[in-house]
């Protein structure tokens, strides 16, 4: 579904040069599990947003679905990020003044094709808030809500146009450790009940879920890593 190919980043300040990825390859398929991990400045969410199409590589090849992503027109590549590719973001960027229902019926209502009913779409929104426990608050604001809630409803938005994969960086890292397992547990179900790709960048170590892949980034550079397993029946799930 998705291949990397020597991906590279590199930006200036000033007299300066910055390599925040180098030659980072790798391939993601249908419904795979990914942690990248590392620390802080190692390039993790830069090459997130590579993968995401929310930034210009300086250099190497990205493939979605065959295609190569960078060579697509900006209005091909704006589709596939809408209709394919939902994002969870450290900061929740939830619209103050809608409230959480309208937040996550927003990116379904900007999709050109295929267009479904406002009707449709609330529904999906609806369900979704209910699957992340938010039932009771879709008439809120996200000021009326705390923050793991808003990043409860930051992930049924990313998930309201049945999205392939879904890339999120630091999720839990504005939450407590409680709030930040409650949030990967989620993550989990959602993953599980919507049949899709997960990517996750952290510098969390308190994330030893049973991933499919596992990548540590230092310094631009990602490597794989190896490592034991844990099956779904033994995590907690969204509650």
């Amino acid at each position: 579904m998705i291949k990397a190919v020597s991906l590279n980043k590199t930006y200036f300040q000033g007299k300066a040069k910055i390599e925040a990825v180098k030659t980072a390859s790798l391939e993601i398929f249908e419904k795979e599990s990914v942690l990248i991990a590392g620390p802080s400045g190692a390039g993790k969410s830069t090459l997130l947003h590579l993968l995401g199409g929310l930034d210009q590589p300086s250099g190497g090849t990205l493939f979605f679905d065959g295609a190569n992503f960078y060579k697509l027109s900006d209005k091909a590549r704006s589709e596939i990020r809408n209709e394919k590719i939902g994002f969870v973001f450290q900061f929740y960027h939830l619209l103050p003044e809608f409230t959480i229902l309208e937040n996550v019926m927003l990116p379904a209502l900007m999709k050109k094709r295929p267009r479904r009913s406002n009707h449709d779409i609330k529904k999906r929104a609806e369900k979704l808030l209910n699957l992340v426990g938010l039932g009771r608050r879709i008439g809120h604001r996200p000021r009326e809500l705390s923050g793991g809630e808003s990043q409860r409803a930051a992930i049924a938005r990313a998930l309201i146009n049945f999205p392939a994969v879904l890339l999120c960086d630091e999720p839990t890292g504005n939450l407590d450790s409680k709030i930040g397992h409650g949030i990967i547990d989620c993550l989990w179900e959602m993953k599980e009940k919507e049949n899709m790709a997960l990517i996750i960048v952290t510098h969390d170590e308190r994330m030893h879920e049973d991933f499919d892949k596992r990548f540590m980034m230092r310094d631009g550079i990602i490597e794989e890593q190896k490592h034991g397993t844990q099956s779904l029946s033994e995590r907690q799930i969204c509650r």
